[in-house]
Parts: C-alpha cells; sequence; structure tokens
C-alpha cells in the first residue's frame, strides 16, 4: 500500500475522495462549529481563569461595564479578538509552510480568517500538526504569560488566551475526523473547507 510521508502537490494516483467540506456551503457544519465555540468559551474561560486563581492566588482583577467605557471594552475586545485570529492563522500558515516548502494562503470568509495549502496534499500526521499547532503552541504562550505580565495587562492575555482556544474548534473537528478514519489518507486544505483522500 502506497502511504506518502511527505507533503506532495501532486495527487497520488490511488487517492480516492471520501469526504469533502466547505463551510460556505454547509451551513450546519458552520452553525454547529459557531456553537461549539461558544460553548468552548465557556470552558476556557472558566479553565484559565480558574489557572490564573491557582498561579496567582490573591491576585484579583474584574472588568467593569459602565455606560462611560462600554465602547472603550468592546473595541478591545474586537481588537483582540482579531489579533489572535491573526496570530492563529500565522502559526497554521507557518507549519503549512515547513510541510510544503511553498507559501500558504491567507484571506477571509465572511468574519473568519484562514490559512490553507490547496494543490497540496499533507498526510495524516502532518496535518494532524498543521491543525493542533495554534491551539497547542498558543495556549502554552498564554499560560506562561498569565503568570508573568502585569495585572493590567492579565485581563486581555487571558480574553486572547481564552478566544484562540475556543477559536480552534474548527481544527479540534478536524483532528477528531481525522483520528476516527482508518484508512491511509491524505487532507488537501481549503481554508473554508477541506478534501480528505483515502489511499488504495
Amino acid at each position: 500500500m502506497d502511504t506518502p510521508f511527505r507533503t506532495t502537490n501532486v495527487r497520488p494516483g490511488n487517492a480516492t475522495l471520501v469526504y469533502s467540506l466547505t463551510l460556505t456551503k454547509n451551513k450546519a457544519a458552520f452553525w454547529g462549529m459557531n456553537i461549539g465555540g461558544v460553548f468552548l468559551l465557556f470552558i476556557f474561560g472558566w479553565f484559565f481563569s480558574l489557572y490564573v486563581s491557582l498561579i496567582r492566588p490573591g491576585l484579583a482583577f474584574e472588568l467593569v461595564i459602565t455606560s462611560a467605557n462600554v465602547l472603550y471594552v468592546l473595541l478591545s475586545l474586537l481588537g483582540i479578538a482579531a489579533g489572535q485570529m491573526v496570530l492563529h492563522e500565522l502559526v497554521h500558515g507557518v507549519f503549512f509552510w515547513l510541510f510544503t516548502r511553498s507559501r500558504p494562503t491567507f484571506g477571509f470568509r465572511g468574519w473568519y480568517a484562514f490559512a490553507a495549502a490547496p494543490g497540496w496534499f499533507l498526510p495524516r500526521g502532518q496535518y494532524l500538526v498543521v491543525n493542533l499547532a495554534p491551539f497547542v503552541l498558543l495556549s502554552v504562550l498564554g499560560i506562561l504569560l498569565l503568570a508573568v505580565v502585569p495585572t493590567g495587562a492579565l485581563a486581555a492575555i487571558l480574553a486572547g488566551t481564552v478566544m484562540n482556544a475556543a477559536g480552534a474548534v474548527g481544527d479540534l473537528w478536524v483532528v477528531f475526523l481525522i483520528l476516527h478514519e482508518r484508512r491511509p489518507i491524505v487532507i488537501e486544505d481549503l481554508g473554508d473547507g477541506f478534501n480528505f483522500y483515502a489511499l488504495s
């Protein structure tokens, strides 16, 4: 059986398309991931807040929203969300480049950003690394920063860390699909979706 161990920009001759998803065309998957992301926002919000309370006991910080600062708070959260989204996709892009040695594609679809490598076929292990890298690396970075940043920056770092982890809902779902596919596979990332090919 021909099982590739490297990324290729030539579709393997024994590859058969077994699953394809495009979020802009699959509304059920689109809304499912959005709802899952909101759920993860609460889960990771609780987790990372608990971590801060354990690693920095006695430290009190709170977010007070008043009519005077509501615009500032909203703009700050939008800025943090945009910043972590760009950073998240840059990490994806770095790992796409490491495996393909080709410049990845970056873009926006509606309100979300993406990094992709259309035309490249990644084996299971490499695609798992690409998908998990932002979630793992940026969560670790957030954990390290939350332990040492000044109190004034704590809320912003916490918000960015939580948003990044929750925003990885699509990546985590794809990882779940890959781990439950027993056949040898290669994956083509399209940015707003992907193609799974089984190798015969």
